[in-house]
């Protein structure tokens, strides 16, 4: 820490006597900081006050579903309130060990989070009902969101992860966020969800037309539980390489071991490995789905399919704390159904619905 002149005293005591506020460039001489780096704004509250001044309030069940894996004594559930005061209640619940994995590992496996992009705007439904407002703006809206991403970080399980999903509005301040809260180290990668629909007034823009959302995944710690995932989808380039098909119908191509010819089926083949840009999950915008429940901003089941078959094993808690349409709440139950996965824990904002 640099050290303070008699003149720079003299000059902060007076600044504080008249109740003026301290130049930004005595921070640095004031306040020792392990960050390289930080997003500086109006009203920004430190990590430590922001736990242990929210007030923690009990679960208010909208609704409930079954339970995972017998035994755990978990129940799935919808549940109104503030999030922000919810996610407080939710934390003690771990500290008091009531929040955990069916294997035991006490927090939230995988957290998704489709919040406000900060629109301005006031979003209505199908019958034109009132759905959420977006009316949070500017430092307001960063603040907002930071305060319960600190929470998420204290309530993911140590190999938890977590999935921010955002458009081009705030997404690159949302990052540094995420960087100053989880550490840079954490972050694993920026997905690109891409939705080509150009229809509409969309299409009238006089700039590029935007065609995606951004994801940003980051983990609790180095290793965090994660299902590589593949496409089954071949090039018609790749299906001519398997140009051999056996008695059965099966597809293969031939292949030298150890001097000794080896059949490689195509079906064998785990397909594609997924990268960072997703192209192949249409948004309701350009398509008729079956669970479309016209929601503004409702995202498509296999968005979240693949999110949660990524990041979460059977038994493990999900989290969705701006929940929407309920698309994470569907398919972690749907996803229960068909392959014992996994539980889902979903907390409603009456601020925003």
């Amino acid at each position: 820490m640099k050290k303070i002149t008699e003149t720079e005293i003299e000059r902060i005591v007076n600044l504080l006597r008249n109740g003026k506020p301290l130049p930004e460039d005595y921070k640095a001489i004031l306040f020792d900081t392990k960050k390289e780096y930080e997003l500086i704004y109006a009203d920004k509250e430190r990590e430590e006050d922001i736990l242990a001044d929210t007030m923690a309030v009990p679960l208010q069940e909208v609704k409930t579903f079954r339970g995972g894996k017998k035994g755990n004594g978990w129940t799935n559930m919808i549940v109104f309130g503030d999030n922000l005061q919810i996610l407080k209640t939710l934390l003690q619940m771990k500290q008091e060990g009531k929040l955990k994995n069916a294997d035991g590992t006490p927090g939230v496996r995988l957290v998704y989070i489709d919040p406000p992009f900060a629109t301005r705007q006031e979003f209505r439904g199908s019958q034109d009902q009132k759905a959420y407002q977006d009316k949070i703006a500017g430092a307001n809206f960063l603040e907002f969101l930071r305060k319960r991403l600190v929470f998420l970080r204290e309530l993911l399980s140590d190999d938890g992860s977590i999935y921010v999903h955002l458009d081009y509005k705030k997404a690159h301040y949302v990052k540094t966020l995420m960087d100053e809260i989880f550490g840079e180290e954490k972050f694993k990668n920026e997905i690109i969800w891409s939705n080509e629909t150009v229809s509409g007034f969309k299409s009238q823009a006089n700039k590029f037309i935007r065609g995606h959302d951004v994801i940003f995944y980051y983990a609790k710690s180095e290793t965090p539980v994660f299902n590589k995932e593949f496409l089954q989808q071949f090039s018609e380039a790749t299906i001519r390489r398997y140009d051999k098909i056996d008695k059965d119908g099966r597809r293969y191509k031939l292949y030298f071991e150890n001097g000794e010819e080896r059949r490689q089926y195509l079906d064998d083949s785990k397909g594609k490995p997924i990268i960072d840009v997703w192209t192949d999950i249409p948004s309701f915008q350009t398509v008729n789905a079956a669970r479309q429940h016209f929601y503004p901003t409702q995202k498509p089941d296999p968005l979240l399919e693949r999110i949660i078959k990524a990041s979460s094993n059977p038994g493990d808690l999900i989290l969705d704390c701006f929940a929407g349409s309920g698309t994470t709440g569907v398919v972690s139950e749907t996803i229960k159904d068909q392959y014992g996965t996994p539980n889902f824990l979903d907390k409603t904002n009456n601020f925003l619905y």
